[in-house]
């Protein structure tokens, strides 16, 4: 028997011996708070551990109490699917950007305009 249990019969013995020394109106107004606060008891919800880390609610209130977690999950797995999908499609070749560059650089504004320059162009590819 732990300490516990021992005082609580402790304390249920000595209230027994005094209930005879209980006026009408104190053993009205016990009455009274005990059945109110049997009234508005609700008994808690029970939580099962199943191994490290897993656990099943009884109640219909898990969804909602996991909702956030799962959410926020979804919004960063989204977030981490777009940006690779941004890398992998949009960003630039330095390469060519590099050769664009050179090659505004070095020609005058004629080459550009010559027709026999577009045919050197696609010879060269």
């Amino acid at each position: 028997m732990n300490e516990e249990d021992r005082m609580g019969k402790e304390v249920a013995t000595l209230l027994n011996r005094s209930l005879g020394d209980i006026d009408q109106h104190t053993l009205h107004r016990l009455q009274a708070a005990r059945k109110a606060a049997l009234e508005n008891y609700q008994p808690e919800k029970k939580i099962f551990h199943v191994g490290v880390g897993i656990s099943a609610h009884s109640g219909e209130g898990w969804f909602f109490a996991h909702a956030n977690k799962l959410f926020l999950s979804i919004a960063v797995l989204l977030i981490l699917m777009g940006s690779l999908h941004w890398k992998a499609n949009y960003e630039i070749d330095e390469n060519a950007a590099i050769d664009t560059m050179l090659l505004a650089d070095d020609l005058p504004i004629d080459a550009y305009l010559d027709n026999e320059f577009d045919l050197w162009l696609d010879s060269t590819r």
